[in-house]
């Protein structure tokens, strides 16, 4: 299921096959687009492109034009046996992105960036989903709002009427500017409520809110989990959870049609192959019979994101 940069669709997944949920898309010419749109923004955008790497590592970012990142990103995905991933964006309007996921003919899709607060925000939804974007990723921790906070609600009347849909990311974050006052997924509970056809999920088993996480999908049948990233959250949880008792405890309270896996892999390091093994390894060691383990592992994001056309 390689990406065709011609633009022909690749072939819808089948049971078996396993979608990564979660993933992220950097590269240097991404960060020069993002530098000059805000030449003001952060200073680690401008080191980034001086240094040529990113992250906590250091790691080089590749310099591929967006047709050559998406020929790329899918071979590595062929060969980590993923059939296909959604991207999250970290940055808003990104001309280099929607080239990415047009090239990647549907290997390949993403999630758009928005600051749901803007006036300017559901003009700019609805632009991103008719260039392709299968919904949204919100970062309140990082970008420091509420959802619940009333000028995000003709961002949301939009993102109903488009059919977008939302992954979030709650609780802790390994970005120095986060605000943990922000963190708690409860805040979604009046959102989730009164948009109840809106698929909302929340990043990485909530990263160190499950209890909240676990109350508000018990409220609100809308709300999911993914299971995306290292969980080293569970480090830092009083509980001593195991990854086993946090997908136990997840597919017991959500039910398998609302978990998600992810591996949270980017574009600086290779994909995450082992962090793909565990989860799988758990998910079979819990016994989930073949329908849920496809559920969880392909048929909840091609459902959600609308992946087979």
């Amino acid at each position: 299921m390689t990406a065709d940069t011609h633009g022909t669709p690749v072939a819808p997944t089948v049971p078996g096959d396993i979608v990564d949920a979660h993933v992220h898309l950097f590269a240097l010419p991404l960060f020069r687009e993002i530098v000059e749109s805000n030449p003001e923004g952060n200073p680690r955008w401008h080191k980034a492109i001086e240094s040529g790497k990113w992250g906590r590592r250091n790691e080089t970012l590749p310099d591929l034009a967006a047709a050559d990142m998406a020929e790329w990103y899918g071979a590595r995905l062929d060969d980590a046996g993923i059939a296909k991933a959604v991207v999250v964006s970290v940055w808003p309007d990104s001309q280099y992105t929607r080239d990415f996921i047009t090239a990647s003919a549907g290997k390949v899709s993403a999630l758009c960036n928005i600051d749901p607060r803007s006036p300017g925000a559901p003009a700019l939804l609805e632009r991103e989903m008719a260039a392709g974007f299968k919904g949204v990723k919100l970062y309140p921790v990082n970008r420091c709002f509420h959802l619940s906070d009333p000028a995000c609600r003709p961002f949301f009347d939009r993102a109903a009427e488009l059919g977008a849909s939302i992954i979030i990311h709650y609780g802790v974050t390994v970005d120095p500017s986060g605000d943990l006052r922000y963190a708690d997924p409860t805040d979604l509970s009046p959102v989730a409520r009164d948009y109840p056809d809106m698929p909302f999920v929340i990043a990485h088993f909530g990263a160190g809110y499950l209890h909240e996480a676990l109350r508000l999908g018990y409220q609100c049948k809308n709300v999911c989990l993914d299971s995306s990233g290292t969980n080293n959250w569970m480090d830092y949880d009083p509980h001593g959870y195991t990854l086993a008792q946090v997908f136990d405890r997840a597919l017991t309270a959500f039910g398998p049609e609302r978990v998600l896996f992810g591996t949270d892999s980017g574009t600086t390091a290779p994909y995450r192959k082992w962090i793909a093994f565990q989860q799988r390894r758990t998910l079979e060691e819990l016994g989930l019979s073949d329908r849920d383990r496809d559920l969880v592992l392909r048929a909840n994001a091609v459902r959600i994101f609308h992946l087979d056309g």
